[in-house]
């Protein structure tokens, strides 16, 4: 499975840019969400094929967009949950871009990462309602370059999140996007951290197996205790772990993927084959769950969860994906 680096605050600007000539949409109508971005496939018979710039990204009503100078990177394009913001790595300066439904872009003033030599470890990742954008960087153990989380309306980078790499680490955002989760691994422990948008450090604990396992793909409620991950395996789940009480409050069955379910010698972990997932929190009780499995032949399943009254699953919609080699995907 894919995963998904604050003491130091700094305050930079990100300024408008010229962006691409903005699409023609008729006066009232809201342009279609961004269902995802990608990548062609140079060679469709490899799943390690090298890429094929340059990146597009489609949206709701089937059009295609183009998306062109993102550099090459791990993970250099993310695309908020609602679909109506993307942000990536420039490649030219390695500045990171924030872009609209309706063409507007903002760049940052600063590089978003200081090396283009590290850009092939570098990962960036948005909230549900695209109001942030977290960029880290490096593998376990680099602490020299912390994430850092940039408010996308305003234009600020907000703060800077020491150790978190991109190899078993992971940093998401609250349901109402006032607090960083992130998640963090030494090789020997696991934890779980929250942190302000100042970068404080606000909850730090160890959490049991079963959570810490599936800690790659948390996501916190906006309650700021309540954390949902996925449970892979041959019997994939979704557990909810209250950062308070360090207990694991429920556990909810979900369809099986269909993909091979392989354990990881260096982890010991069950782990379904290429498969990535997506949580967010919708509401106070409601979880989405996206699913994205595959890798020629990439398929999305978005399935609903409220969590009350003893866990309603529901399947919201789903789709394929063809001729891409990578894909990041909105859940629209």
């Amino acid at each position: 499975m894919k995963i998904l680096c604050g003491a130091l605050v700094v305050l930079t600007a990100l300024v408008a840019a010229p962006g691409p000539v903005r699409a023609a949409v008729p006066a009232g109508a809201t342009p279609a969400p961004i269902r995802y971005a990608a990548i062609t496939d140079c060679d469709k018979s490899s799943p390690d094929a090298e890429l094929c710039g340059p990146w597009w990204y489609r949206t709701t009503d089937g059009k295609r967009h183009p998306l062109k100078g993102v550099a090459s990177a791990a993970e250099p394009v993310a695309v908020s949950g609602d679909g109506r913001r993307l942000a990536y790595i420039r490649a030219k300066d390695t500045r990171l871009v924030i872009r609209d439904l309706d063409g507007r872009t903002r760049v940052s003033r600063a590089k978003a990462w200081p090396s283009k030599d590290e850009l092939m470890v570098v990962r960036v990742t948005m909230s549900y309602d695209g109001s942030l954008v977290a960029v880290n960087c490096c593998w376990a153990g680099n602490t020299d370059h912390p994430a850092r989380v940039y408010a996308a309306a305003t234009g600020a980078l907000l703060s800077e999140v020491p150790g978190v790499s991109v190899s078993d680490d992971a940093v998401s955002f609250s349901g109402d996007g006032d607090q960083i989760l992130v998640s963090t691994e030494d090789g020997e422990s696991s934890t779980l951290s929250v942190h302000d948008l100042n970068g404080r450090r606000t909850a730090r604990v160890v959490p049991p197996r079963l959570i810490r396992d599936n800690a790659a793909t948390a996501a916190l409620n906006a309650d700021g205790h309540t954390v949902a991950v996925y449970v892979s395996g041959r019997n994939p789940g979704i557990a909810l772990y209250d950062l308070k009480t360090e207990q694991v409050t429920a556990t909810f069955s979900v369809p099986r993927s269909g993909q091979k379910v392989e354990r990881e010698p260096a982890t010991d972990r069950m782990q379904e084959a290429d498969t990535d997932v997506r949580l967010d929190w919708t509401g106070d009780s409601t979880l989405r769950m996206v699913r994205k499995t595959g890798f020629k032949l990439v398929r999305v399943q978005v399935y609903g969860l409220d969590v009350s009254g003893g866990g309603s699953l529901r399947r919201q919609r789903s789709y394929a994906i063809t001729g891409t080699a990578e894909e990041a995907v909105s859940g629209r």
